[in-house]
């Protein structure tokens, strides 16, 4: 015989819910929280973005201005002929300098190597009583002036001149005779222009 009844059925127990008022209400404050959060970092992102491409474009505009400007003045310069022609003629005068220099130091090693070679076959050559007294040599010209002892000692030694490496091929373009104050025979000899007797000398 049963003494007790249980009123209390299963079905009337509390229930567990996981989703009461508080907690949805925490959930919506929460993502809300995020998404103004996310909102105002992408506002502040797009304004940055927004700010760096009107400062490209500002920039962009300044030096198609500056460029529409330049462009303008070249197309405004002219050529100033006296200033062309002055270049024209101080490249011309640069170019014969150039050519005169080039020259001058071709003619200075000339020298240097045909004077040597003059002196060796001078050397080479002496006639006894014949001497000189200044040679002056530009390029393959040649000046000699001396004196001898007697005159037919001038052609000996003129012939055996003709014979070495430095006046072959050579001629004799002028050569004078002369006596000074004290009758010593004088003698002026040159390969190249023909030379100016010195004044109150007696030819022979």
């Amino acid at each position: 015989m049963k003494n007790r009844v249980n009123l209390y059925h299963p079905e009337f127990h509390p229930k567990l819910r996981l989703l009461s008022l508080s907690i949805v209400l925490g959930v919506w404050m929460f993502t809300l929280f995020c998404g103004g959060v996310l909102y105002f970092w992408e506002s502040s992102k797009q304004q940055n973005l927004k700010s760096e491409i009107a400062k490209i474009e500002q920039n962009k505009q300044q030096q198609k201005m500056l460029v529409e400007e330049l462009q303008n003045t070249v197309d405004n310069l002219k050529v100033d002929p006296k200033l062309l022609k002055q270049v024209e003629i101080n490249q011309r005068l640069i170019s014969l300098k150039k050519r005169v220099l080039n020259e001058l130091a071709g003619q200075e090693g000339l020298k240097s190597n045909g004077f040597s070679n003059l002196m060796i076959d001078l050397a080479s050559h002496n006639q006894t009583g014949l001497w000189l007294t200044h040679i002056n040599l530009n390029g393959k010209n040649v000046v000699m002036e001396g004196a001898a002892s007697d005159s037919t000692l001038i052609p000996k030694w003129l012939n055996s001149l003709g014979q070495t490496d430095f006046f072959s091929g050579q001629e004799f373009a002028d050569t004078r005779l002369y006596r000074d104050a004290e009758q010593q025979l004088n003698f002026v000899i040159s390969t190249g222009k023909e030379l100016t007797v010195e004044k109150g000398a007696n030819n022979e």
